[in-house]
């Protein structure tokens, strides 16, 4: 035992003064607060499953501690994790722990806000329903639309069992056909139903706009 300890006895001398300078220099510095948003990351989410309702972006996070630390903490990403691997529908208590942010050794955490949160999880259904355009404006004279068509013409929507219920389609963001004089092509975005926990598997479609001339009213001279 004797001879592990005198075993490059220098270098661990070495390493010692270090530790002990630099312990003394972190504790000498002037102390100092601040403030951190730090912003929650959630991870793992079951694939049966989705979040309902909103959930806490960020925690606000007093810290105490050498300037040096502090600066140290500000330029680093902290983030809140949180996993939800294996866990099922329902609701679900977060805590919000100091040794869950790594912060650097020597700061002292004053205050965590909010120290607890909720989050909701809810069987995820999923359907195919079908596109649907909002035009707005009207064709040049002489002129009117004959077919909106897009691509895909139906897309996935998912969400929980009461926001989809009764959703057979999903309409695009206005159309503009103002004085338009040929047919056209564009992407559009689709808009998501409001009030809803729904989600799309794509966000813009390719909509083919196809313009025809205006068969003359009834009486009118050919």
């Amino acid at each position: 035992m004797r001879e592990l300890f005198a075993k490059n006895w220098s270098l661990k001398l070495l390493a010692l003064a270090i530790a002990l300078a630099m312990w003394l220099f972190v504790a000498g510095q002037e102390k100092s607060e601040i403030s951190l948003k730090v912003p929650v990351e959630i991870t793992n989410i079951p694939a049966d499953l989705l979040v309902v309702d909103d959930v806490v972006g960020d925690v606000d996070v007093r810290l105490y501690g050498p300037r040096t630390l502090i600066r140290r903490a500000a330029d680093e990403r902290l983030v809140k994790p949180v996993n939800l691997a294996g866990l099922g529908p329902g609701e679900h208590v977060v805590q919000v722990l100091p040794e869950d942010l790594k912060l650097p050794p020597g700061l002292t955490v004053l205050r965590l806000s909010p120290s607890r949160f909720t989050i909701r999880l809810a069987k995820r259904v999923t359907r195919e329903v079908q596109v649907r355009p909002v035009l707005i404006g009207q064709p040049a004279d002489g002129l009117q639309v004959a077919e909106v068509s897009f691509k895909p013409d139906k897309v996935v929507v998912s969400g929980r069992q009461e926001d989809l219920g009764d959703l057979d389609w999903i309409w695009t963001a206005p159309i503009n056909l103002d004085q338009r004089r040929d047919s056209f092509q564009q992407s559009v975005r689709l808009r998501l139903p409001p009030g809803r926990t729904v989600r799309v598997n794509l966000m813009e479609v390719e909509a083919h706009v196809r313009l025809k001339p205006e068969k003359p009213a009834s009486g009118d001279k050919k």
